[in-house]
C-alpha cells in the first residue's frame, strides 16, 4: 500500500523565518479505479494520453498517475471513496512536473533537484513564490501530472480524452439523441422521446452493458438499438408545437400535424424528467385563424405522472429553449443568454451571469447524469463553477448530440453527429477526469500563505506493506 508525508516550509523574505507543517494522508481509490475500471474494453482500444500511448500514460504511477499537486482552500472529506473535491471548494495552487514560466499565479514549479526517487517510493518537492498560491490551504492532494499543470484555460482542461471508436451510422432517429440517460453499473440505457403529432411521451429503456464482455462482440463497438421495456406517459399537450383554439384548421389539429421527434425532456438527479414546452395559439377569423400569441409552460415527469407548469418567463428575443438539467434547475437559453429554472419552483428563472451561449450544434454542451458541461465550462446546480476546456467534434458536423456520464475516474461520452441529409454517425470517446483526489491530505491546521512568504511543500510517497 502507499503511505504519504507533507512538509510545508513557509519562509517570510523579510525576516527569513520559517514556519514548519507536517501530516501524513491517506491514499484514495482513484489509482486502483484507474487500472481496475474498463468502460465498453476501450482501456483496450488504442489509448493515448500525454503523447503517450498504450499503458505508458499510466506507469510509472510516480510519474503520471501522481506527477501532481493540488491546494484547497477547504478541507477534503477523509474517505477512501472521495476522488474528487468539491467544484466549489477553491483551488488555491497547483503544481506538476515542470517549472512554471507562465503568469498563473496559481502555479508553483517542480523542484527538479530536490525532487528524486528515494528507498521504497519518491520525494516529489515543490516551490511557490511570493505571488503563487496565495490564501488559505486547509487541504493537499495528489493527482494526474496533467491536473497540476495548469487549470487555467488553456484549451485543453480537466476532460482529457483516451480513446474513441466510431460504431457505424444509426437509421433509428430516436436514439442516442442528447437527453440519453446510463445507468453504467445495470447496464441500463435511458432514453425519453414525444412525437410531434402526439401528447404522449415514452420512456424506453435499452440493456447497454458496458462493463462486461462479449463472446461476439467487441463492448467498445456495441450500439444498442433494442427496446426492452416502454413506458407511455400522457403529458396532455403536444410538443412545442402550434394549437388551435375553437376549431380545426384543414382537419389538422394539431397545426404540425407530423411524426417528427422531438427531444426536450431531460433526465434530472431525482430521477424525473423535465422540459419546456412552447405552445402557440391560434384563434378562428373568418375562414382562416390568426395567432393569438404563446405560453411556455414546465413538463415534469415525476414518478411516471405528468403535469404541466405555465412559466412567466423573462423578455426574449428568439426562444427559450430547454437544453438539460443541472440539479434541480433545467437549463435553457435564449439566443446567447443561459437561463436556469427552478424545477422545485417554476417561479424562479435566473439569468446565468457572465456566461453566453454560443454553440448551435451542442458541441460545447453535454450531459454529465444530472449536470452539465455548458461552453465548457462545468457546471453545478444551476452554477458554472470549473472551466474543463472540452472540445466538440468537427465543425463542418450538421448536427452534435452528446450526452456523457462520470464513473469512477472516468468520462464516457457517447455522440451522434453527421451533416444534414446524411446518415448520423455513433461515437463513443473515454476521457480521464484529471483532477482526481489520489491522496487527501487535511492540514492539523490550515496554512495562511501570503504575498511575503515563499512556500515549498515537500510531498513523500513510499510503498509500505499492508496492515492486513
Amino acid at each position: 500500500m502507499l503511505k504519504g508525508k507533507t512538509v510545508i516550509e513557509l519562509t517570510d523574505v523579510n525576516t527569513g523565518e520559517v514556519e514548519v507543517h507536517e501530516d501524513e494522508n491517506m491514499v484514495t481509490k482513484a489509482i486502483e479505479y484507474i487500472f481496475n475500471t474498463n468502460i465498453g474494453g476501450m482501456m483496450y482500444n488504442s489509448t493515448s494520453f500525454n503523447d503517450l500511448s498504450g499503458d505508458k500514460w499510466m506507469m510509472p504511477i510516480y510519474k503520471n498517475i501522481l506527477g501532481g499537486v493540488l491546494l484547497y482552500q477547504e478541507p477534503l472529506v477523509e474517505d477512501v471513496e472521495n476522488i474528487y473535491a468539491p467544484i466549489d471548494n477553491p483551488l488555491i495552487g497547483y503544481a506538476s512536473d515542470n517549472v512554471n514560466d507562465t503568469t498563473d499565479i496559481k502555479m508553483g514549479s517542480r523542484n527538479l533537484t530536490e525532487s528524486k526517487e528515494i528507498d521504497g517510493g519518491f520525494k516529489f518537492v515543490w516551490d511557490f513564490s511570493t505571488s503563487q498560491a496565495n490564501g488559505t490551504i486547509s487541504a493537499i492532494a495528489m493527482t494526474n501530472v496533467l491536473a497540476g499543470r495548469s487549470t487555467a484555460k488553456d484549451g485543453i482542461g480537466y476532460f482529457r480524452s483516451i480513446t474513441s471508436t466510431y460504431n457505424g451510422t444509426i437509421s433509428d432517429y430516436t436514439i442516442f439523441q442528447n437527453n440519453t440517460y446510463r445507468d453504467i453499473e445495470g447496464g441500463i440505457r435511458y432514453e425519453m422521446l414525444t412525437r410531434a403529432n402526439s401528447t404522449k411521451a415514452y420512456l424506453r429503456k435499452y440493456k447497454d452493458d458496458l462493463m462486461h464482455v462479449s463472446l461476439m462482440e467487441r463492448p467498445a463497438n456495441r450500439m444498442s438499438t433494442e427496446i426492452i421495456e416502454e413506458t407511455e406517459i400522457d403529458i396532455g399537450l403536444y410538443p412545442a408545437t402550434d394549437h388551435y383554439i375553437g376549431g380545426e384548421k384543414n382537419g389538422y389539429a394539431p397545426r404540425e400535424n407530423n411524426d417528427y421527434v422531438r427531444i426536450y425532456l431531460y433526465w434530472g438527479k431525482d430521477s424525473n424528467w423535465y422540459g419546456i414546452i412552447h405552445i402557440y395559439n391560434y384563434k378562428p377569423s373568418g375562414s382562416s385563424y390568426t395567432s393569438d400569441g404563446s405560453e411556455w409552460h414546465l413538463v415534469s415527469i415525476i414518478d411516471g405522472k405528468s403535469k404541466t407548469q405555465k412559466l412567466e418567463i423573462p423578455n426574449v428575443t428568439k426562444n427559450f429553449t430547454g437544453i438539460g438539467m443541472s440539479g434541480k434547475y433545467l437549463m435553457c437559453y435564449d439566443d446567447k443568454k443561459i437561463y436556469r429554472v427552478d424545477t422545485t419552483n417554476p417561479a424562479n428563472i435566473e439569468l446565468v451571469e457572465n456566461l453566453e451561449y454560443y454553440d448551435f450544434h451542442g458541441g460545447y454542451t453535454f450531459h454529465l447524469g444530472g449536470e452539465m458541461v455548458i461552453n465548457k465550462y462545468m457546471f453545478k446546480d444551476g452554477v458554472p463553477y470549473l472551466y474543463v476546456g472540452e472540445r466538440s467534434y468537427s465543425s463542418d458536423s450538421g448536427t452534435g448530440q452528446q450526452a456523457g456520464l462520470l464513473y469512477k475516474t472516468y468520462l464516457l461520452r457517447e455522440e451522434r453527429h453527421g451533416r444534414w441529409g446524411d446518415s448520423d454517425s455513433h461515437y463513443k470517446t473515454l476521457f480521464l477526469y484529471t483532477p482526481y483526489l489520489a491522496t487527501i491530505n487535511n492540514l492539523s491546521s490550515p496554512v495562511i500563505k501570503t504575498a511575503d512568504k515563499t512556500m515549498k511543500i515537500t510531498y513523500t510517497i513510499t510503498e509500505v506493506e499492508s496492515d492486513s
